[in-house]
């Protein structure tokens, strides 16, 4: 049987999940592969994403540089810039 802080600690994560899906963020991540189309692929600390469009300011990817990127509510993702 179910008790009280079993349905209070289910709610609990259920919202940190959501809130963390849907919230803006931005971090680290390393190029793995440059696309012909413009895109990159990276690995994030949440995994690897492809096909990552990039800022015009960031001409030159290459693989294993390490970048910022941002992640919108909607979960799309941008690569902003190399790291000097």
């Amino acid at each position: 049987m179910k008790t009280p802080r079993h349905l209070v600690d289910a709610v609990q994560r259920l919202v940190v999940v959501t809130v963390d899906q849907r919230a803006a963020s931005w971090g680290l991540a390393t190029v793995t592969a440059v696309n012909a189309d413009g895109t990159v692929d990276i690995s994030t600390p949440r995994g690897p994403v492809a096909s990552v469009r990039r800022l015009k300011s960031y001409s030159s990817p290459a693989v294993n540089d390490v970048v910022k990127i941002s992640r919108n509510a909607d979960g799309n993702w941008i690569v902003d810039g190399a790291l000097a």
